[in-house]
């Protein structure tokens, strides 16, 4: 059976990301509105919408408009509130902002996504240690160094003993070196990523992020993009095993399971195919792709019945 295609990223979202690229990031973000707003696949568009207004939160936070950043990164998670990335993404712009409960909130969302998500943990700790609770900081950390794997052991020790003296920005510093956390590399291939994507080059997008996923194996969106992108390119094993590394890592994300689905419907194997995604109606009953493509299964078993 030949791999069944991914559905190419929607071309009206590219106005928006002029714009935001030009630093007009509110007219950006009322593009995408618009373009998600005037078509019935509002849910098809979902996922795609909510990584551009990522990304135009992203341009925006680099400019230091954090407001503009905050609302790009608000509608994403109005969208797609499981994705653990959005959510951490919102909390970091709302720690700039100086709204460090609302932050907390949004850092607890992305930990009960994917408890595993080392980023969150940590700027959960710091925030723990600024509110006064650095007992509660330094165990939460100490927790974390048993679990994740240290890049640097030495600055994780330095960065626990900055903190028990309350040197906040020295103490995040170390303990963001150790590891690995706020890689600039990490979100400008993310960004390059999403280019290519757009650009209909995903042999191009799977290289970017296939050079940056052994630093960051316990990111189970890393291995949801570059198992969608394998599945565009159809390489269905190597799709198979990134989309199921994802799955490991969260088993809840849903996203990540309809791909799955998708990409053991293209290896041939249509009845687990549709048991996963009998599984992602289930966590989630509204997603628009999970339904069609089992109204498509239904048809296909219909015809096959008839035929024999």
């Amino acid at each position: 059976m030949s791999p069944k295609p991914l559905p190419t990223p929607n071309p009206e979202f590219e106005p928006a990301l002029d714009l935001a690229r030009s630093g007009r990031f509110g007219e950006a973000i009322q593009s995408v509105e618009r373009a998600i707003g005037r078509t019935d696949a509002h849910d098809a568009l979902a996922t795609p919408a909510a990584l551009v207004l990522a990304a135009i939160a992203r341009l925006a936070e680099r400019a230091q408009d954090f407001v503009a950043a905050e609302c790009g990164i608000e509608q994403a998670v109005r969208l797609r509130p499981q994705f653990a990335d959005l959510q951490y993404q919102l909390a970091c712009v709302r720690i700039a902002r100086g709204q460090r409960l609302e932050a907390r909130r949004a850092l607890e969302k992305a930990i009960a996504v994917n408890p595993k998500y080392v980023a969150a943990r940590v700027e959960l700790a710091m925030l723990d240690a600024r509110d006064g609770m650095i007992g509660e900081a330094l165990g939460a950390l100490r927790v974390l160094s048993n679990e994740a794997a240290l890049g640097d052991p030495r600055a994780f020790s330095q960065g626990l003993k900055r903190l028990e003296h309350a040197e906040w920005d020295e103490a995040d510093t170390l303990l963001r070196r150790a590891l690995r956390i706020g890689d600039t590399e990490l979100n400008e291939r993310l960004d390059r990523f999403h280019a290519l994507m757009r650009a209909q080059d995903p042999a191009q997008a799977v290289e970017v992020l296939r050079e940056v996923l052994p630093r960051h194996e316990g990111y189970p969106d890393l291995h949801h993009l570059l198992g969608a992108a394998e599945l565009r390119l159809g390489h269905t094993d190597d799709a198979l095993a990134s989309l199921g590394r994802a799955l490991e890592l969260n088993p809840e994300f849903h996203e990540a399971r309809f791909h799955f689905a998708l990409a053991l419907d293209a290896a041939g194997m249509a009845a687990t195919a549709l048991d996963q995604m009998n599984l992602v109606v289930v966590g989630d009953p509204k997603h628009r792709g999970a339904h069609e493509w089992m109204r498509m299964h239904q048809s296909r078993h219909a015809r096959s019945g008839a035929r024999r």
